[in-house]
């Protein structure tokens, strides 16, 4: 599997090049003119670069051009498509007139990654670097504390209470080592999506499922439409992002989940009981390391926010002390 970057400005052709390519078995990262596709390489550093000839704020041949003088970009392959060219740049390693049979483009994307070298491993930021450190680091001892307390288990009260609320406390530490794993990742733009076809209803249902067994005597209560609610997602992301909502308002002590689909969006509203959040606390929310008393919910609050951001949309949050609190996730339909 391989990282291709897809450029066009046309959306329809831009969708059916880059579903040809997931159909083969690798990630497309998607850009709508020239200098999007630039920025995009530069972050997400692709095996492939598929471009259109005639783009705005940048044409195919210049981008061909860019990426050769780029450190880290040089060398990746670039196939270039036109419907006004006769012949291709000398910066691109293969060439493909407009109209073109799918079937020919198919057989050039696999012929040019079998040819292109193979990727170097990219090299860790600090951030990422330091925080897979300290993820691995707290993995020992937590495997040994949950251990010791699977044998005390049996204890009576008083000290079955104790035992439950340390088995939440490593919960929350195992929590917070995997926030800061994907929050170092999300900052460096080193976050790829695996979008597929599917119904919203079951990473939906499955982070629901979850939330039951780790919190158990939580009320959830879940209302979603009796039919499929077509999407393109990445389910395991969207999973991530349900399973902070949902664990965040299992500790307010009840959850409710609603999921409500139109023609444009898709909404999942997550909704507490808990004593509400503080209005001057809520534009800080979704901010991975926000002043005042460190919280591992923030973290985990900053991560599902930028997931929602990454499938195009958004994260945000009501509350009135003493009210409880709602979050929702508001995801583009695309018909």
């Amino acid at each position: 599997m391989s990282l291709v970057l897809v450029a066009d400005d046309e959306p329809a052709v831009l969708e059916v090049l880059s579903q040809v390519i997931e159909d083969l078995g690798h990630d497309v990262v998607r850009a709508r003119d020239g200098e999007e596709a630039l920025t995009l390489a530069r972050a997400h550093r692709p095996r492939l670069v598929v471009t259109d000839h005639m783009m705005p704020r940048m044409s195919g041949m210049e981008l061909c051009s860019r990426l050769k003088q780029e450190p880290g970009l040089r060398e990746v392959p670039i196939i270039l498509l036109s419907a006004v060219l006769q012949q291709g740049s000398p910066d691109a390693a293969a060439f493909l007139n407009k109209p073109f049979e799918i079937t020919d483009f198919e057989a050039l994307v696999h012929d040019v990654l079998a040819k292109a070298p193979a990727a170097p491993p990219e090299p860790a930021t600090p951030v990422e670097a330091l925080s897979r450190w300290v993820a691995q680091s707290l993995q020992g001892p937590l495997e040994a504390a949950k251990n010791e307390l699977r044998m005390l288990r049996d204890l009576p009260p008083p000290g079955k209470g104790a035992v439950e609320a340390l088995g939440a406390q490593l919960q929350s530490l195992e929590r917070m080592g995997r926030y800061l794993q994907d929050a170092a990742r999300l900052s460096a733009g080193s976050v790829t999506l695996r979008p597929v076809e599917g119904d919203l209803r079951q990473p939906l249902e499955a982070s629901v499922a979850r939330c039951r067994t780790t919190g158990p005597g939580v009320p959830v209560e879940v209302t979603v439409p009796p039919e499929a609610v077509g999407l393109r997602f990445d389910p395991e992301r969207l999973e991530q992002v349900f399973d902070v909502l949902l664990s965040n308002a299992a500790r307010q002590g009840g959850v409710r989940v609603e999921l409500e689909a139109s023609a444009e969006q898709v909404l999942v509203r997550v909704s507490d009981p808990g004593p509400g959040i503080p209005e001057a606390e809520l534009p800080r929310l979704f901010q991975p390391f926000p002043e005042g008393p460190a919280r591992g919910e923030a973290l985990g609050l900053y991560v599902a926010s930028e997931l929602a951001k990454l499938h195009g949309g958004a994260l945000s949050a009501e509350s009135r002390p003493g009210q409880g609190a709602t979050f929702s996730v508001s995801l583009p339909r695309v018909a």
